[in-house]
């Protein structure tokens, strides 16, 4: 080869080298840039104060970055040590385009997890939990794809919970305005267990109470506990979030799940109690936005025992109408200014505080644009299918002289429509008897609390179906199209 064409070639290999690595130093430039926009949101939604540190060292074909995030436990009591604050540290790696991890991207960053400051407990809970893992990938069009991984692990709290589950995946496209989001999850199976049962929970600590205030020095006895399994689920989501809500937008989730077990397992021992066995339920979830409010409509389809009961079929759909968009954004403001104070149990504490301040607050426009709720359900049982509906409507916002008088809620009473329906065959009436605390019921028995209830006029009899409808108009209420007497709060 002669020495021109060598220095042709040499030529041409510089030029190449040169355009990459300049494609490299922009995108490298572009991606820092990002990188540093992402902690200036993260800043303005959790506050200034829970970000303690960012730092973002540019290497020329890769660079590393890291995060330091912290949030404040409540304070302790006088004279106690102050408590340490939780830190949470996201160590990222990034390798620029226009080849970032052999494939052809702006970037790919990789984000490894790290907690700080947790108590001798809270290490022993999460001994067994890994970290998640997050990989991003930027297109060169300025899209995004996000893979986060849990692997299989285990989490056990103080109180006898124990949560499991096996290696959870989602995966992530999110447009390139950053707003469109689609993708889909898969989360094979996890299960809690030992949960305290409400009732016997409730039970207990009102005896602890008569305890206490009796001077006696005795602990609460055991509980039942339950345990809840959820296998095989798995989903697609395809949504844009609406400006100020945090995963609300118009779009459509769709779920499935192989099977959803819970049991019941009694403190004195013995073998649990099933309470609930569904099979293969498919689920839809969809939200519409029109103007100022949304709308929020869920179905389903599944199989199998609720208590003793097993159903050939069980289907719902529950609808949501015209909710105010600003007034969903006010209520997770309340939230957020709680969790920007002291995470997620002060948000949860803001709620509680806050929340019906909030709800009377914006209540004069969640009622202006007159929201709407309803629910039916039909399930097949023996061959036989019964349906249960009931739901309620403002069908004109109060007026301010009308909540001045009474208060929100008779002056909503004064301007709304409620229902409920039910029409049940009436060979179901043994069985829901029994699985209702009465397993020992007999024929006869049933058939006499039918008669004395159809005498009653709350079920009227047509044909193998029993049926009963109550609905409530301002001023007029009604059971089976008869008029009843109207409560006197709801006359006012």
């Amino acid at each position: 080869m002669n020495n021109k064409r060598v220095g042709a070639v040499a030529a041409a290999v510089a030029v190449v080298v040169a355009a990459y690595g300049g494609a490299t130093w922009y995108l490298g430039q572009r991606v820092q840039a990002g990188y540093q926009d992402a902690v200036a949101e993260l800043r303005k939604a959790l506050g200034d104060g829970a970000v303690v540190s960012s730092d973002y060292d540019k290497g020329f074909f890769s660079s590393r970055a890291r995060l330091v995030l912290q949030w404040a436990p409540p304070a302790a009591e006088e004279g106690a040590p102050a408590p340490t604050p939780l830190r949470m540290i996201v160590d990222t790696v990034v390798r620029h385009g226009p080849l970032a991890g052999a494939r052809v991207a702006a970037a790919v960053a990789d984000y490894r997890f790290t907690l700080e400051g947790l108590d001798d407990q809270a290490r022993a809970s999460l001994a067994k939990a890994p970290a998640p893992e997050l990989k991003s990938v930027h297109h060169l069009t300025g899209s995004h794809d996000v893979h986060l991984r849990l692997p299989a692990g285990e989490a056990a709290g103080g109180d006898g919970v124990v949560l499991r589950w096996q290696e959870m995946v989602t995966d992530m496209a999110i447009g390139r305005d950053g707003r469109h989001l689609q993708g889909r999850f898969r989360w094979p199976e996890f299960s809690m267990t030992g949960l305290p049962d409400s009732a016997a929970q409730a039970a207990a600590e009102e005896e602890e109470e008569e305890e206490n205030d009796a001077d006696e020095t005795a602990s609460a006895g055991p509980v039942d506990r339950t345990s809840i399994t959820v296998e095989g689920m798995e989903g697609r989501f395809d949504y844009v979030p609406i400006d100020g809500l945090w995963g609300i937008g118009p779009g459509k989730t769709d779920m499935r799940f192989a099977r959803v077990l819970a049991s019941v397992h009694p403190a004195e021992g013995g073998d649990p109690r099933p309470r609930l066995d569904v099979k293969n339920a498919a689920a839809v979830y969809a939200i519409d936005a029109t103007g100022s409010t949304l709308g929020m409509t869920t179905t389903m389809n599944a199989t199998g025992r609720i208590g003793p009961l097993d159903f050939e079929s069980i289907g719902l759909e529950e609808k949501i109408q015209r909710i105010d968009i600003e007034a969903l954004r006010n209520l997770q403001r309340t939230m957020l200014d709680g969790y920007r104070a002291g995470g997620i149990a002060q948000a949860m504490a803001s709620m509680e505080e806050r929340g019906a301040a909030v709800l009377t607050e914006n209540a004069p426009r969640l009622v202006a644009v007159l929201p709407a709720y309803s629910m039916k359900m039909k399930a097949t049982y023996q061959g036989r299918t019964g349906a249960l509906e009931y739901g309620a409507e403002v069908k004109r916002a109060p007026s301010d002289a009308e909540v001045a008088k009474s208060g929100w809620v008779p002056a909503l009473m004064q301007t709304s429509e409620l229902q409920a329906s039910a029409r049940v065959p009436r060979a179901w009436a043994q069985p829901l008897v029994q699985s209702m605390g009465r397993p020992d019921a007999r024929p006869q028995d049933v058939d006499a609390m039918v008669a004395m209830a159809q005498s009653s006029g709350y079920l009227l009899e047509d044909g193998e179906f029993l049926t009963s409808a109550i609905q409530w108009r301002p001023g007029q209420l009604t059971l089976n199209g008869k008029p009843l007497p109207v409560p006197f709060g709801a006359a006012r």
